[in-house]
Formats: structure tokens, C-alpha cells, sequence
């Protein structure tokens, strides 16, 4: 029995066609479908999300993978939702990640980072990302979404990366006259690959990065954008962090900071907002932030 509008979690693969446990994983790595609590106590799902879940079911139908839609904001969806048919795209897996899967699949760490320095040899830092890592990534979400791999994969994958982009972004020469740039994530953002993603990108162009990880204090950020002189603050927000805490989020350090130290928002976390508060550059994708460093080296130097 439904109450409050909400649906009860017993009665959601009914209503949509889609397992429980499956919602279980998405609600863990994408933040979504939420489960909420009626006046009554009880747990279910809003009539709002049993849309959205319809909607992502048509789109899985129609070629698209789990990491590409679960968590996108609901307009988005809806978006591609009209589009599928007229817009049909390509969502197989390039043969790299193939490879790079299979490796991780066996759990041959060894094969798997010999594969990765192959691709990283095979262009710039940021071509790496942008063809190799973000891919990958993607991938391997598909893969533990269908069960093919678990979670300790996810994580051998992710340090893997990590490693060798920290590695990577040592040997990356700043550039007379670009900005110096401190990374972070803030308070409750756990996740900090998108970070460091941004960071090796931004880094190959030129920048000086100051990195200070994920989880941290507001205070720990102001006093580190002082201290080191910086020209931007670059925060990261993943699909897990609330899409509600975003905004008062990037308007509590945007009072922190001083006016001449610029603070970028990425991330898939940040799709959500539509208008930027002021004083405040938002980019859901790692290449707009190219252009954007780009443009500041202008506006400094005019």
C-alpha cells in the first residue's frame, strides 16, 4: 500500500522494472534514487524519482550505460529522454578500455598499469585523461553496475590512477605568467579522482596546482589560498555530494576567500546549477576548464 506518495521500496521493481538491489548500488555510487520518509515513517521512493527511474530505464533500452545518466539532473534526462530517437549515439567501449577491463577484471595490477603507461605514451597528460582515464572510469561503473566486477576492483582501479597522475602532474612545468591553482574538495566530498583528473589537465597547460584533497575544511582553503599566494580556488563536487548543499557551499567560501582569489566549481556534482552565484565560475566538463584558465591569463595580462 502506497501513503505519503511515496512508493514502498517492496513494490519499486513493479513500478519500474528495475531491481532493488540494482537501486541500492545507484543510491550508493550515484547518490539516486533517494529513499525518503513519510509523515507516517514509513520509507519509500517520491513519485518524482519513479519518473526519473522510468525515464533512465528508456534511455538504458536505448544504448546508454548507468554512469552516463544515473544522478544527471532530472532536466537532462528528460532532455535525452525526448532526443534518444532522434540523437542515437555510440555507448560501446573503445577497445583501450576493453583492455584496460579485462586486466583489471583478473585483478593483473601489474598488466593493468603497464597497459595505462602505454596509453599515457601515446599522447599529452590531458589527452591521457580525456581518452584513457575518463573512459575507463565510465567503464568500470558499467562494469560493477552489471556485477562483472566489485567494489575492491573500483578501488584498486581508482588508486592505480591516482598514482600515476600524481606522478605525472610532478613532471609538468608551470608556465611564466598562469595561475597557481589550489585543488580541493570540500567538507563531506569524499571523492577526490575528479580532482585530481582536473588538476593533471590543468597542470599540462601550464598551471602551478597546490593540491589539498578531499574533505576539507573551509578554513584549511582560506588559509591556504593566503598563505600560498593563489590566483584560484578549484572545488570538486561528485553526484554524491546533496545537489541542495552545492550552492550555499560555493557561496560560504566564496565570502571566505579574498576578492582577487577566483573559485571554480567541477565535477558531475555541479550540474545542477544553473546560474553561478556571483563571483563564482562553474564547469561540469574537465575541458571547459582549459579556456577558462586561458581566459584568466588574458584578463591578468590586459
Amino acid at each position: 500500500m502506497q501513503s505519503d506518495n511515496l512508493v514502498p521500496a517492496s513494490e519499486i521493481e513493479q513500478e519500474t522494472g528495475l531491481g532493488k538491489e540494482l537501486l541500492r548500488k545507484w543510491r550508493q555510487r550515484y547518490g539516486f534514487p533517494p529513499l525518503e520518509t513519510g509523515a507516517n515513517g514509513k520509507v519509500g521512493y517520491s513519485r518524482e524519482s519513479i519518473q526519473l527511474l522510468l525515464l533512465i530505464k528508456r534511455l538504458l533500452e536505448g544504448g546508454f550505460r548507468p554512469a552516463q545518466i544515473v544522478g544527471r539532473p532530472p532536466l537532462e534526462i528528460e532532455r535525452l529522454s525526448r532526443a534518444i530517437d532522434a540523437d542515437p549515439r555510440d555507448t560501446s567501449l573503445t577497445e583501450s578500455t576493453r583492455r584496460l577491463l579485462e586486466r583489471l577484471k583478473k585483478t593483473d595490477i601489474s598488466g593493468l598499469v603497464s597497459l595505462m603507461a602505454k596509453e599515457r605514451a601515446k599522447g599529452t597528460l590531458s589527452d591521457f585523461v580525456l581518452n584513457t582515464v575518463v573512459p575507463l572510469i565510465s567503464g568500470v561503473g558499467e562494469a560493477w553496475s552489471t556485477k562483472e566486477i566489485e567494489v575492491y576492483h573500483e578501488h584498486l582501479c581508482t588508486c592505480v590512477i591516482q598514482r600515476l597522475l600524481q606522478a605525472e602532474i610532478l613532471f609538468c612545468p608551470p608556465r611564466r605568467g598562469f595561475p597557481k591553482i589550489i585543488f580541493a574538495t570540500p567538507p563531506q566530498e569524499l571523492h577526490a579522482l575528479g580532482l585530481l583528473m582536473a588538476e593533471a589537465v590543468l597542470a599540462d597547460h601550464g598551471a602551478t596546482t597546490i593540491c589539498l584533497g578531499s574533505h576539507t575544511p573551509f578554513s584549511d582553503i582560506k588559509m591556504a589560498a593566503i598563505s600560498c599566494n593563489a590566483d584560484v580556488v578549484a572545488l570538486s563536487f561528485s553526484f554524491s555530494f546533496p545537489a541542495r548543499n552545492v550552492r550555499p557551499t560555493l557561496k560560504h567560501l566564496r565570502h571566505l576567500l579574498p576578492a582577487n582569489v577566483e573559485l571554480w566549481a567541477g565535477g558531475s556534482g555541479v550540474s545542477s546549477v544553473r546560474r553561478p552565484p556571483n563571483g563564482i565560475r562553474v564547469f561540469s566538463n574537465i575541458q571547459d576548464a582549459v579556456p577558462m584558465m586561458l581566459n584568466l591569463v588574458k584578463r591578468r595580462r590586459s
